[in-house]
This record gives C-alpha cells, sequence and structure tokens, in this order.
C-alpha cells in the first residue's frame, strides 16, 4: 500500500488503484495519524487537532465513526486503538515523504545532484492540497515546504559543485523571485554568475538582496553573504569553478521538480513597466484599450460602485502606506524618503515633501499628518494643512527594530510598531511610551484600533489583543502562519495571510474580538508567484484586500463571506485605505 501526502492527499493499493476516503474528518484524521505514524496519538489531542480546539460536543462520535471508517477502507491491522488513542502502522518506505527523506539523506551525505532529484521529483504538487482548510495541515504544509526548498538548494550547490554554473542562472533567478528572502539562494545566484564571468550582475545581484530583506523584514545581509560579496569585490581565486568539476562537466541533466511559475518572467515585466515609468509613461490603457490600470510607482484610485479603477496618480517610489485625510490622501514613499499630497476631488498629486528617511506608514489625525520610516526608526511629524515636517522623534529601540507600521484610536493616540515593541505616543506632547508586550513574541508586523484594543500582528505568527489602557497583552491566538496586515471592522478582525505551498494562496482569517479565536478562514486566491506582502482594510461595506503578486484588490463581503470582485489594479497592489468614496491603492 502506498500513502501520499506530498501533494493531495492519497491512498493507492498494492496494484497502484487509489483507495477512496471520504471527505472531511475522515480525510483529516488520516492525514493527522500519517504525520504521526507509528505514534500513539490520543483522542483528545486528535479531537483538539481535527477541530482547531473548538470541537463540537458530538466531537468523540464523530471521531469513531471516522475511525472506523478508515479501517474499512484500509484493511484490518492498519489503525489500532491503544489506549488513550490510536496508532496507524506503516512499513518503511510505504509513505511517500519517507522516501523522499531518505532520498535526500543519501544525496545531502555524498553530494549527489542525481540523488536529490529523485528526492524532489517524490512531491506531485502543494502538500495536502485537498486539506487546505485544516489548520493543522497548513501548519504542516509550511514545514514540508521547507524541508523541500532546503533539498532544492542542496541540488543547486552540487551542481554548481559539479560546474554547472551556466545552467543554473536563470533556474536560480526564477526562485529568487520566488523565495526573495531566502538569502541561500541569493548567495548561489551571485556564485553561479560569477563563475560564468559576470561579476557585475553578481555583484547586483547582492545589492537586491539588501533592497528585498530590508524592505521585507528590516534586516541587513547575513555574514555568509556579506563574505561571499567582499570575496567577489576582491576575485578570490577560491571562488573559481573547481578544477574537478570542470573537468567533468557535461549537459545539466533535465530539472525534475514540481511546476513553479515562471516568476523571473513576471520580473522582467516590472522590469519593463519601470522602464517606461523612467520615460513618463505613470498609467495608459492595455494593449486591448480595456479598464485603466496602474504602474509602478503610482496611487490607484478605485470606484467602489464600479469596481473599476478611475485615475492613477504618479507619486514618488515605492509607494508603502495610504492614509485618508480630511482634505488630502497621503502616500509614504519609501524608496526616495518622501511624502506624496493628493487631491481628493481631483486627483493630483499637490505636494511632495522630503523627510530624508524611508516612509513606510502614514495616518493623519488632529490636524496633523504622523509617517513612520522603517529601518530608519524614527517619527515624523506633518502638518496636514501646509505639509511642512514640524519634528522628528527618534523611537527608542535595539539595533535591529524598525518601524513600519503605526495606527491611531479615535482619541488621537498613535501607536507604532518598532522592532518586537509597541509604542504609545500622545500627539499632542509627542511624549513616548513603550508598551508592554508578552515574552515570546517575535517582530512585529502590524497594528490596528478597533473593537476596544489594540491589535498587533507579528513573525511568531500570533495576533495579539493589546489593552488600550495598560498595554499589556489581553489575548493572542497562535495562527500557524506569518499574518501581513490587520483590519478591524463589521464586529471582527481581519487578518490577511499568504500561504505558501506549492502555488501560494491569499486568504482572510477572521478572528472574534471577544475570544480572540480563528471563527472562519476564507480563501481569496491562488498566485502562481511568491506572495509576500498583502494590504487589508475595512469600508464602504466591505473588507478590501491587496494581492501584490496578482496586481489585484478582491473585495470581501463580511456578511455572507464571498468575494465580490477582483479588480484588476495592475503593477504590485500594497497599501489600501478607504476614504472619499474611493478605495486608494499604493501600487509598487
Amino acid at each position: 500500500m502506498e500513502f501520499r501526502i506530498l501533494g493531495p492527499l492519497e491512498v493507492l493499493d498494492d496494484e497502484g488503484r487509489p483507495i477512496p476516503i471520504h471527505r472531511g474528518k475522515e480525510q483529516a484524521l488520516l492525514a493527522y495519524l500519517l504525520l504521526h505514524r507509528n505514534e500513539l496519538v490520543a483522542s483528545e489531542r486528535l479531537i483538539d487537532e481535527l477541530w482547531a480546539e473548538r470541537p463540537p460536543a458530538t466531537a468523540p462520535k464523530i471521531l469513531q465513526n471516522a475511525v472506523s471508517q478508515l479501517r474499512k477502507a484500509l484493511g484490518e491491522g492498519r489503525l489500532a486503538t491503544r489506549p488513550p488513542g490510536y496508532v496507524l502502522r506503516l512499513e518503511p518506505g510505504e509513505l511517500d515523504l519517507d522516501r523522499f527523506e531518505r532520498l535526500a539523506a543519501e544525496g545531502r551525505k555524498t553530494g549527489d545532484a542525481e540523488r536529490l532529484r529523485e528526492a524532489l521529483a517524490v512531491w506531485r504538487g502543494e502538500p495536502l492540497a485537498n486539506l487546505r482548510d485544516e489548520l493543522f495541515a497548513q501548519r504542516a504544509a509550511l514545514n514540508l515546504e521547507e524541508q523541500r526548498l532546503a533539498v532544492l538548494e542542496d541540488r543547486i550547490e552540487a551542481d554548481l559543485a559539479a560546474g554547472r554554473h551556466g545552467e543554473l542562472v536563470s533556474e536560480l533567478e526564477e526562485l529568487v523571485a520566488e523565495h526573495p528572502v531566502r538569502e541561500r539562494l541569493y548567495g548561489q545566484l551571485m556564485l553561479a554568475l560569477y563563475r560564468g564571468g559576470r561579476q557585475a550582475e553578481a555583484l547586483e545581484a547582492y545589492q537586491r538582496a539588501r533592497r528585498t530583506l530590508g524592505a521585507e523584514l528590516g534586516l541587513e545581509p547575513g555574514p555568509q553573504l556579506q563574505e561571499l560579496e567582499r570575496r567577489i569585490l576582491k576575485q578570490d581565486p577560491a571562488l573559481a569553478t573547481p578544477a574537478r568539476a570542470e573537468r567533468q562537466r557535461g549537459p545539466l541533466p533535465l530539472r525534475v521538480r514540481p511546476s513553479f511559475p515562471l516568476a523571473f518572467a513576471a520580473v522582467a515585466v516590472v522590469l519593463v513597466a519601470a522602464a517606461a515609468v523612467s520615460v513618463g509613461l505613470i498609467f495608459a490603457l492595455d494593449e486591448h484599450s480595456g479598464p485603466l490600470v496602474a504602474k509602478p510607482n503610482s496611487l490607484a484610485v478605485v470606484d467602489p460602485s464600479r469596481n473599476r479603477v478611475v485615475d492613477v496618480v504618479p507619486v514618488g517610489g515605492t509607494p508603502r502606506g495610504v492614509a485618508v485625510g480630511t482634505n488630502a490622501v497621503w502616500v509614504a514613499n519609501s524608496a526616495d524618503g518622501t511624502v506624496s499630497q493628493v487631491d481628493t476631488k481631483e486627483p493630483k498629486v499637490l505636494e511632495t515633501i522630503g523627510i530624508g528617511a524611508q516612509a513606510t506608514d502614514v495616518v493623519e489625525t488632529a490636524g496633523s499628518v504622523w509617517v513612520v520610516t522603517g529601518i530608519d526608526n524614527t517619527l515624523v511629524h506633518m502638518d496636514a494643512r501646509t505639509g511642512g515636517v514640524l519634528e522628528t522623534l527618534r523611537l527608542p529601540s535595539g539595533s535591529a527594530a524598525t518601524s513600519y507600521a503605526l495606527a491611531v484610536s479615535k482619541g488621537g493616540t498613535l501607536w507604532v510598531v518598532s522592532g518586537n515593541r509597541l509604542l504609545r505616543i500622545d500627539p499632542h506632547s509627542g511624549a513616548i511610551v513603550p508598551g508592554r508586550r508578552s515574552k515570546g513574541h517575535g517582530s512585529l508586523t502590524d497594528v490596528e484600533v478597533g473593537a476596544g484594543a489594540v491589535w498587533v500582528a507579528d513573525l511568531s505568527q500570533v495576533v495579539a489583543r493589546i489593552s488600550a489602557a495598560t498595554g499589556s497583552t489581553t489575548g493572542a491566538a497562535d495562527l500557524g502562519v506569518i499574518p501581513s496586515a490587520l483590519t478591524v471592522g463589521y464586529g471582527s478582525v481581519w487578518v490577511a495571510v499568504p500561504q505558501p505551498g506549492r502555488v501560494w494562496r491569499v486568504a482572510i482569517w477572521r478572528l472574534d474580538p471577544q475570544t480572540v479565536r480563528v471563527t472562519e478562514t476564507i480563501s481569496l486566491a491562488k498566485l502562481r508567484h511568491y506572495a509576500p506582502t498583502l494590504g487589508i482594510a475595512s469600508g464602504m461595506g466591505s473588507i478590501w484586500v491587496t494581492n501584490f503578486a496578482d496586481g489585484t484588490l478582491q473585495r470581501v463581503d463580511p456578511a455572507t463571506s464571498t468575494v465580490l470582485a477582483t479588480i484588476r489594479v495592475g503593477g504590485h497592489p500594497y497599501g489600501v485605505a478607504v476614504g472619499k468614496q474611493r478605495v486608494w491603492v499604493t501600487v509598487d
């Protein structure tokens, strides 16, 4: 018998014929037991995992029925009852994950690229793809995908050692586009380019890594990548292709791995669009004279009554945060350290204000505009009427802290994330009072105010509820995936979540603000490209989510949890805000 989880869950009999497993809890039970094969799993643990710690009163009976059905499907002796739970018995090699791990271990031990290719060929697609709504399956898929990527990097390392750098460049460009924060891939790309006599491009790859890591994580490249750049600059002879590998060099065998989107082609399209921007082409109709679409470095204006882009306003370089104020829309431009003031009546830039730091998010309150500055870790105070800079506050932090997001409560109090700290700021005096955070939380990624509390998302896969009065954590939800952005509205907290896998998916998770528990997961789209960031906002009766990778804005009905519209924006939509009867989207 053969069991498969490196792709959709499947079971095959001894003659290779599929064994039907009923959808729902029967499939979920089998998947969880396969992940814990030959291990005693308690019934209480199964109930918690299969119902995400929110089991109905009938959960024990449903579990017993699922066990009974599985026994009929798999035959006697497979699923044994052993107090306080069950054991699923598998022989070595019956699970595709075991075969993958065995082949990978053999390939790593000997540096055999062919054996590593065999390991990667075991994969059939996104792991547990038919169980995407199960939280335990989402966590498992994330871990399995990390294992696959590590083996893929090892296979590339083996090919580099064999002198196949010329054939690897296009593959590595594609992988870097799909996984832009994996430093090992950047290092392999740099080495492949350098060995191919393309030193300038190798150094540009390093700068690309530096920019990406700074923008996405607020980090500098690690010591290994920095050392590789230094050695390339010195033209270190040790970086040359090993002589043994050169003599043995032959054609690179056909790459055997799951089919990935051509993300590099998407990067090329973005570069062409950027070139168009440089000569003044900021927006245009598409080649078929269809709907208006935005180009890079612009603000797209969406009319909710028509669900389409009706205006595009050129702004500064790499626009991020956007806020709708009393008389203007404010856009934080990260790359060139400016803030664009946009007229809401006749969309056009009224003024571009230089702040001399990486502008990442912006709000307006009580006649003032406040801007946080990412890796510069400052808070800039501006006059909302004149656009003049009034003061710049240095935020207290450690060396690795960044300030990427801020929010404002109804009383005007500002909340700023700085590294793993939440800061409370009096907008009148500018006094900064550090908020208290529970230990164990990672760097914060977003902050939002609503439902009587302050809400933060962080890299440790947690959304936490913070008391506005004390700054202490009063509840937290462990999502198992990294939340990208938050909004509060229509009785819920909404979390935008890019979910990795064979195909990246966009979802929003709905949290009950009282219990701080996930009440619903709403799948929005499958993406062809890596989706590191999403923006989310609420207003005008809808939840609005930007899809950075596929150039769209999706509109969700909070009452029915259905997607009302998918609006083509163009480029890479990032920040989103709702106000003045329009939806405003920054386009990277």
